[in-house]
């Protein structure tokens, strides 16, 4: 799975910018585990530029996340957060 979208539009040297965040989702089969790659960056405006990315330095820099152990993570909240109002309970 492969996402990418346009956030927003700055100023910069080069002229106007368009920031972007993407996500790539991969397999990864040794370690048997669902990994996503993300990143941000920085793409001229203007068409015939379309193509450049640039960077900034206060852009996030690229990370990769394993997406089940967020998932489960997640879910392990969910459930502290329904158990709440019970706690007191026996």
């Amino acid at each position: 799975m492969d996402s990418s979208g346009v956030l927003g539009k700055v100023e910069m040297p080069e002229g106007a910018c368009e920031v972007c965040a993407s996500a790539k989702a991969n397999y990864d089969e040794e370690h048997s585990r669902l990994v996503v790659d993300l990143a941000s960056f920085l793409r001229t405006a203007d068409l015939p530029n379309k193509e450049r990315q640039l960077s900034a330095p206060w852009l996030p820099h690229q990370e990769t996340v394993d997406l089940a152990r967020d998932i489960f993570h997640s879910w392990v909240r969910k459930v502290r957060q329904a158990m709440l109002p019970r706690s007191g309970q026996s």
